[in-house]
């Protein structure tokens, strides 16, 4: 997995790294992430790293959305990429989120980041990088609690960039993409990311965001059952494996993956795994509180993403978990 240092000096030693991948056409993207808990945002990380050893895409960051100060020891070097930085919520060290396999992957694996105080916060780490950044080039690929987006939102001009965080989001990210919901529903209450800061999500929801937004909906985890070869492939010290150990015992995936998938689709598009849909409509927060999907002439660029074929995509994310 990947870890980030400080995160101050790292963004300027990568700005020549941002610019050959925006040359080469290379997706530039930041992951916002509960990882803590929860497989599949160890699975999307992992994955992150992989596609970024190959030349597939290009990490900018990595944020902690949630207030577990080890969450950010856990993103580790495994994979070799030290210099991505790292971001954590304000107040991570009020330490309210459940620990599960953070506290295992910080213990089994080398790591410079030892909490949550080592790393800026995720607000201004953000303004930073998207401040370096060509216009319309990044993608926000949120698979956790909306906590930092409403900060990014709300932000005032400064961390090396005259623009508010609306002006700046408007100017530097091309398009959001989030993992929560099922789509389309009526009634659905909050089922997912969303109950993890309702406050936040309906900042994010019903606060004009200004990119489109695609929502690759829960659907597109309750059949990706990935990772049961992990412990027979992979090498002991494979973060995938410990995170997998830990989860699963060793035996067949007890879980759907939703972040995955969602980091597929934000990296390569909809291809032939995914279909967008809902298109001329956006979410919004429904009388039970959950999310809905509804027409909103406002927004003509958002979808949500269901699967296309899950026997490819699970095959697609399974090769990249057990890839070193």
């Amino acid at each position: 997995m990947v870890l980030g240092g400080t995160g101050v000096s790292a963004v300027a030693t990568r700005s020549s790294i941002a610019s050959a991948a925006q040359k080469t056409g290379v997706p530039r993207i930041i992951i916002d992430s509960d990882l803590s808990l929860w497989w599949d945002d160890a699975t999307a990380i992992g994955m992150a790293n992989v596609l970024e050893q190959r030349g597939k895409v290009h990490v900018l960051a990595v944020m902690s959305d949630i207030p577990n100060p080890v969450a950010v020891a856990a993103i580790d070097t495994f994979y070799g990429h030290p210099s991505i930085p790292l971001g954590a919520p304000a107040d991570s060290e009020v330490n309210t989120a459940p620990r599960g396999y953070s506290n295992t992957l910080a213990d089994s694996l080398p790591h410079k980041v030892r909490s949550s105080r080592d790393v800026p916060d995720a607000v201004p780490l953000y303004r930073r990088i998207l401040a370096e950044q060509p216009d319309h080039s990044v993608t926000i690929v949120a698979v956790g609690s909306y906590a930092n987006l409403p900060s990014l939102l709300t932000s005032k001009a400064g961390d090396g960039s005259g623009l508010d965080g609306r002006e700046l989001i408007a100017a530097k990210v091309k398009e959001t993409v989030i993992e929560d919901g099922f789509f389309p529903n009526d009634g659905f209450p909050a089922l997912t990311n969303q109950k993890l800061d309702p406050a936040a999500a309906t900042e994010v929801v019903s606060g004009d965001w200004p990119t489109p937004i695609a929502w690759v909906d829960g659907t597109t985890g309750v059949a990706t059952k990935v990772g049961g070869a992990l412990c027979a492939s992979a090498p002991a010290k494979n973060p995938m494996r410990i995170v997998y150990e830990a989860k699963f015992g060793c035996g067949p995936p007890a879980d759907g993956d939703w972040d995955g998938p969602t980091l597929l689709y934000a990296v390569q598009g909809p291809g032939d795994l995914f279909t967008e849909l809902g298109q001329d409509g956006s979410a919004y927060i429904n009388a039970h509180g959950g999310l809905s999907w509804g027409t909103n002439p406002k927004r003509p660029g958002d979808v949500y993403v269901h699967v296309a074929d899950q026997d490819a995509l699970n095959d697609e994310i399974n090769s990249l978990l057990g890839a070193t």
